[in-house]
């Protein structure tokens, strides 16, 4: 974990709706896809830049969050940008207590030189 992190990032994939206005008062919106979560942080990818110190209205149903944020590290990537947000309002502890029982139940499913490895110990037999 990072020295600027406060809370733990919880890897996470579903839709979010930012709004936000620009510095002249035009308003924009955008859907994006989270990439992690943590209690009052959410990092997204989306299209659009938004400039550092923008404040937004990040709308993320499956994590039960309608709230504003405050834009705090923008990157670029291929197809768009990733943002990092800080919520101005905590995402509830039981649903990320129960995200990151999922991580830690998930089956891990082997990589294909796993699976190569596999296969060809079988074959041996």
């Amino acid at each position: 974990m990072s020295g600027f992190r406060r809370d733990p990032r919880i890897p996470y994939s579903g839709v979010v709706f930012i709004s936000w206005k620009t510095f002249d008062g035009q308003r924009n919106h955008v859907l994006g896809r989270a990439l992690d979560v943590s209690q009052r942080g959410i990092s997204i990818e989306i299209a659009t830049r938004i400039p550092v110190g923008s404040f937004v209205r990040v709308r993320a149903f499956g994590l039960n969050v309608d709230c504003s944020g405050t834009v705090r590290r923008t990157s670029r990537r291929i197809g768009g940008h990733v943002l990092g947000l800080e919520l101005s309002e905590s995402v509830n502890s039981n649903l990320l207590a129960e995200l990151t029982a999922s991580q830690t139940h998930r089956v891990s499913t082997p990589t294909c030189a796993e699976s190569r490895t596999l296969s060809s110990t079988r074959d041996s037999r």
